[in-house]
């Protein structure tokens, strides 16, 4: 995508309109778990929720919480934090950036067809853990989707095909192998260039 200094609000619109890419544009929230009530026919006088948010890379957790607070702006609502963290920092995906260049490589000489472009991942994943140990974590899979596959994240009959298990074998063992070099691969020039 180029010009998103000009196209950003439009493509943020777009975006913003299907579900399985809403996330990409904002943080998200779902409510995982409710009580309340007892009977068909009677006001519950109490009710528990627990809402699971995915905080977008341009927020920050406080920011988020004090959203939530604003926005529900009720003071019989107790709001009660649980656990959670900042989103990690955007890696490098420069020309001189290891991590991104040799998991380029490896997309390219795998599926040599598509465009290698940097992206943002909306699921949380343990590499939280890492960001201590360096300042670029990448979390890339390459995973096919079809359509309905987004809708059974999390949820029943989630799955991959074994055809594309096995291509993640295989992209992971390459991806391994290519990290034993002393510098940076060439940078492809071919039709893969945005």
């Amino acid at each position: 995508m180029s010009n998103l200094w000009l196209f950003s609000p439009l493509l943020g619109r777009v975006l913003e309109r299907k579900p399985d890419t809403n996330a990409f544009v904002r943080t998200t929230t779902a409510v995982t778990m409710f009580n309340a009530g007892v009977k068909v026919n009677v006001i519950p006088s109490h009710a528990e929720a627990y809402v699971n948010l995915r905080i977008h890379s341009a927020q920050s957790l406080e920011e988020v919480l004090n959203l939530i607070e604003s926005t529900v702006g009720d003071h019989r609502v107790k709001i009660e934090f649980i656990e959670g963290f900042d989103p990690l920092p955007i890696s490098s995906s420069d020309e001189k950036s290891f991590g991104f260049q040799i998991i380029k490589k490896t997309v390219l000489d795998m599926f040599p067809t598509v465009t290698v472009a940097p992206g943002i991942c909306i699921g949380n994943t343990d590499s939280r853990h890492f960001k201590d140990l360096t300042n670029d974590i990448y979390r890339f899979a390459p995973i096919w989707f079809k359509p309905g596959d987004p809708q059974r994240f999390h949820g029943i009959n989630e799955r991959i095909s074994k055809k594309n298990y096995e291509e993640l074998i295989l992209f992971f063992f390459s991806l391994i192998q290519n990290c034993d070099i002393a510098k940076l691969p060439e940078p492809h020039n071919s039709v893969h260039e945005l």
